[in-house]
Parts: structure tokens; sequence; C-alpha cells
């Protein structure tokens, strides 16, 4: 039977991840904030917000315009731009006016070493030390180094240092990738919480389980069902304002020529055309890659090389569509079958970055063995 289904919305940000060293601030205990029972209190803010620490005869300049052309990009394909972070600015000095604002738990303290008066540099000298900070301005371009938990607990610090306005602006261009790295990294526990919050789907777990042989957590409020002699489980969970789905397919593996992009794409197609329509008869999904360009990656779960593709889809013969995001691998459990798992959102009129990055949780969470 063919699944009747309305749909937008699904794609994920592809950032470099690179090795930063994480050290602990040398103030790590000094001013932390604690409970009334002595445990140190948890840092507050949203999963992909930034709290930059500058001064404002800093932030008032080219490098504020060049801070948030890379920052505050929009989000990769979604049909209305999203930030890839949201961002707010305090000087150091209104981060101390209210003790509140010390708990954020993602923040960027940016200095201009030069300016050697400013409040922003004097903690960032008393954070890092003098011989830390010379390593990071010998670098070609300024460097950043990260601490933890300066204040309280679950918080991230960022330093970004430089010799000059033009210094920094530089290096917000080369060290975006990496620092943005590192802060989905810090946010994914947080997601983690929210995705499993009503813990998981034991049933659907099994289902998935015993028809594939492979673990995979599903949350507690998806629910997944067979489709066609068990060939596809389709994994959904709607509400009145949108639906999350996830689809888990399984192919026959006769080459390694299977295992491309282009292979995946066709079988995105396949299971699109097959099993994915709307109301109107005569509509499926496909993949749109005539408007916005595919993307193309080799991914690793848990040490298994998987082809991936993200991109939008729409459905022929209606006016749908979103992105989506796909793995392609060999079922380690069964040697002659490849896994497809396809990821799509349907949430018209609202922001959906937050549902792709749920969908893209679950999908972390399969282990191939």
């Amino acid at each position: 039977m063919k699944k009747s289904f309305g749909i937008k919305i699904l794609v994920l940000a592809l950032l470099a991840i690179l090795t930063i060293g994480t050290f602990s601030c040398k103030s790590e205990n000094k001013g932390a904030y604690h409970s009334l029972n002595g445990a140190r209190q948890k840092a507050i803010g949203e999963i992909d917000e930034i709290v930059v620490v500058s001064s404002n005869t800093l932030w008032k300049t080219a490098l504020k315009d060049t801070f948030e052309f890379y920052f505050e990009s929009p989000y990769l394909l979604l049909p209305q731009p999203e930030a890839v972070f949201y961002i707010k600015h305090f000087t150091y000095s209104q981060i101390n006016s209210m003790p509140l604002r010390k708990k954020f738990r993602t923040m960027l303290i940016m200095a201009d070493m030069s300016d050697t008066s400013s409040a922003e540099t004097k903690l960032v000298m008393h954070d890092l030390g003098a011989d830390r900070i010379e390593k990071l301005l010998s670098q070609p371009e300024a460097g950043f180094a990260t601490a933890k938990n300066r204040w309280v607990d679950n918080q991230l610090i960022i330093y970004l240092v430089g010799d000059s306005q033009e210094d920094l602006e530089r290096a917000i261009s080369v060290k975006f990738p990496a620092i943005a790295a590192i802060v989905h990294q810090h946010d994914q526990p947080k997601i983690h919480r929210r995705v499993f919050y009503n813990r998981t789907n034991p049933g659907s777990i099994k289902l998935i389980k015993d028809t594939f042989g492979i673990d995979m957590k599903i949350p507690a409020d998806f629910i997944a069902s067979k489709i066609r002699n068990q060939e596809v489980i389709w994994i959904r969970k709607e509400t009145q304002k949108s639906s999350s789905d996830l689809m888990i397919a399984r192919i026959p593996y006769t080459s390694e020529k299977q295992l491309s992009p282009d292979s995946l794409k066709a079988y995105v197609n396949y299971f699109g055309k097959k099993y994915v329509a709307s109301q109107i008869e005569g509509s499926y999904l496909v993949i749109n890659d005539h408007d916005l360009p595919l993307i193309r990656n080799k991914a690793n779960f848990n040490g298994h090389s998987v082809v991936e593709i993200r991109g939008i889809w729409e459905l022929e013969n209606d006016f749908m569509g979103g992105p989506f995001i796909a793995y392609m691998a060999p079922n380690p459990q069964k040697k002659d079958e490849l896994l497809v798992v396809i990821g799509f959102v349907y949430a018209p009129q609202k922001e959906k970055k937050a549902y792709v990055e749920d969908l893209e949780e679950i999908i972390r969470t399969l282990d191939l063995g």
C-alpha cells in the first residue's frame, strides 16, 4: 500500500570536523556559580546559540559584518532561510553587570590583543596566559582556543584572538568551519535529550532489529511500521503542525559500484515513487537537483563508511517539497544487501532546522555492528 503523505523540509549543514585542543581554564573554579547544596550550576542557553563577547569598539566595525556573514549564514537548502547560529552580543562589562549572563552555555570571547586597555583583552590574557596567546598569534591566521565549564557546568568558551581587527576578520573566515564543528559537537548531547526526552519505543526498536539485524534508537513518540513484505520500514512522528519521517529499506548488494551517490539518488527516487504520495492522484516523491544542487559526502557511522546525499525533493504532480537526507551502506549482518535510510520533514510555515537536527540525531544512533 502506498503511503499518503504531505512533506516539506530537511537538510543538514556540512561542516569540516577538525581536531582542536581543549584545555581547562586556569580560573575554572574561581568565581564559579554554585547551588545552595554546593553543586555547580548548569549552563543556560539554546541549541545553536552563540554569545559573542567583545568590546563595542571592535563589534561596531566591519568585523561584525564578517562574523555575521559566516555564523549567521543560511542553514543549507531550507526553503526559508534559517541561520546556522543565533548570535547575541555583549561586552565583558555587560556580562559582569548581570551574573546570569555568565551562565550562557556557548560563549565566544573575541579580543584584539593590541588593545591592551580593553576588558576583553585582559580577560583573555588572564584565562590563557601570555605563552598560550603568543602561540596562537604566531599562526598564519589568528588562532583560537577552547575551555570548558569556566563559570558553570556544560559551558563551552571559545577564545578568538588576533593582533588587529583585520587579523580577527581573517581568522573568522578561516576558522569558521572548525569553530562551528566544535559548537555543534557541544550541542549534540542537548539535541539527544530533546529527541529522547520521552525515552525510546521498544517495539519499534525490536521491529528494526528483527527485520534488518541492526540497532537503532527510536524515540517513544515515533512509530515504526512494515511496508511490503519487510522491504521497507516507515518510522514517523505526526502532529497537527508537522510530520517527521524516516524510511529504512533494503536492496540486493551485487557490486561495489552500487556504493555511489548516483546510485543512492536512484534508490531515493525509486522508494519515493513507490511509497510516498499526497492525496493527489499520480503524485510521488522525486529528488529535485535542478533548482538546488545535490550534496554528496562520505560519512562515518561507528567506524563504518557510508554514502550520503542531501538535497531537496518535491512531489511530482503536487506542490509539496523540501530537503532530504539519505544514507547507504552494506548491511554487516547480511553481506548480500545494502541498507538505505531516507529522512524528510513536513512542517509548513514553521522553522524546520530543529526537525532536521532531530532526525539527524536519530540516524546517528544507527549501529551497523
